[in-house]
């Protein structure tokens, strides 16, 4: 799953973090990546978002941080059902206004078998300049990840079309992209887009195959809508 709660602010203009906790709980995914989250800054009511996801969920909740903000930090989470093996706080080059980091976990499917879990929120800024910082951020990962030599899943907010450079690079490092359909407009701000997304490698030990895919519709919780998808793993 990849979900960028909006630090649990609706379009609404409503702060109310347990709208997306119930959204997590009923879809109960294995490994959750999220965007916009807050650990104890004052817009969210100092509370940290993580733990309280965690614990609603009854998932291994990991936050990693971006920046210092407001009395607190703001950045990213991953939840996981799933034994983790590993956690890496990746930082990744910076965007015009924001640092960027990745999350990446090295997860236990099955005995012997690790993968690769990554969660990640790329440069938001419009025009040349946020293309130029995206591919850099993506290129920073993928020597990094390289070096791991495992299967893996990147999931995330990317900023980015499945046609934009950034994409496009990922497509030629041997990711697949899972195919959201017709309604893929993840963003649901004033300009639609599809900009979350899943993406996968396999290895000669670990197959992806994707089953399922949902795209929700839920309008009011977040201006993105929370994007699951059903991989089915084959094991060589």
């Amino acid at each position: 799953m990849s979900y960028n709660i909006s630090h649990g602010e609706g379009i609404d203009s409503v702060l109310d973090l347990s709208r997306s906790a119930k959204i997590i709980e009923l879809l109960a995914p294995d490994l959750c990546g999220l965007q916009e989250v807050d650990n104890h800054c004052s817009r969210s009511n100092n509370i940290g978002q993580t733990d309280y996801l965690a614990n609603r969920t009854k998932m291994k909740g990991t936050f990693g941080k971006f920046m210092n903000f407001q009395k607190g930090q703001y950045g990213m989470a991953t939840l996981s059902a799933k034994p983790i093996i590993s956690t890496e706080i990746f930082k990744l080059p910076k965007g015009k206004y924001e640092p960027r980091s990745s999350i990446i976990h090295k997860v236990q499917i099955e005995e012997d078998y690790v993968i690769l879990f990554i969660n990640v929120h790329f440069d938001w800024v419009d025009g040349s300049e946020g293309i130029k910082n995206r591919l850099k951020q993506a290129k920073a990962l993928i020597k990094h990840i390289d070096k791991l030599g495992l299967p893996c899943i990147i999931a995330g907010d990317f900023n980015c079309t499945p046609n934009s450079p950034t994409m496009q690079y990922f497509r030629k490092q041997g990711f697949s992209f899972v195919n959201k359909g017709k309604d893929n407009l993840s963003f649901q701000g004033v300009n639609k887009t599809e900009i979350d997304h899943v993406i996968y490698k396999n290895t000669s030990t670990v197959n992806f195959k994707p089953q399922k895919t949902l795209l929700l519709d839920e309008p009011i919780v977040s201006d993105h809508r929370p994007l699951v998808v059903e991989l089915e793993v084959t094991l060589n």
